[in-house]
């Protein structure tokens, strides 16, 4: 044989070998990281189902229920007056009666105090129920207008109910 085929022979041989050694050091690496991902638990799409759960989840609920009562909060006639009707009455808004206006008041007074208490709790003309504040009680509603009215110098028959008196 002649040198030149010799050398062909060693060369595609040791071509040959080495890619037999890369091609297993390859099949190695892929053994290993196989083996590195097959201890990873399987997804079961728990976090994609609760992610899409959430996603769409509604805005709001309706419910059936009776509200339940809202706890009447004790305050005075001048308090009631403040936080609901100063903002008409101290103005005349809408022809509301002015606080200190004994003429606006005198006709209003003339129908007795429990009609006056009956108006502002339903409403009356341009004045909305209990002033606007659905919060209030009727009684909240009586003393501030024996507040107003004994503001403007008219005298009820009716004392407003102490803050701290019992029931």
């Amino acid at each position: 044989m002649n040198l030149q085929t010799d050398k062909s022979v060693v060369t595609t041989s040791v071509a040959l070998l080495s890619g037999l050694a890369l091609l297993a050091a390859v099949l190695f690496m892929v053994a290993a990281l196989m083996s590195v991902f097959s201890h990873i638990a399987p997804d079961d799409n728990l976090r994609k189902q609760a992610f899409t759960l959430e996603r769409i989840k509604p805005v709001a609920r309706v419910s059936f229920e009776q509200p339940k009562p809202a706890v009447a909060v004790k305050m005075s006639g001048q308090e009631v007056y403040n936080k609901a009707c100063a903002a008409c009455h101290a103005a005349g808004v809408m022809g509301a009666p002015k606080v200190g206006a004994k003429d606006q008041w005198e006709p209003r007074v003339a129908q007795g105090l429990d009609t006056l208490t009956t108006h502002a709790v339903n409403g009356i003309r341009a004045m909305p129920a209990k002033g606007g504040n659905p919060a209030l009680t009727e009684a909240n509603i009586r003393e501030s207008i024996v507040y107003m009215l004994g503001e403007t110098g008219i005298k009820t028959d009716a004392a407003p109910v102490a803050a701290d008196a019992p029931k």
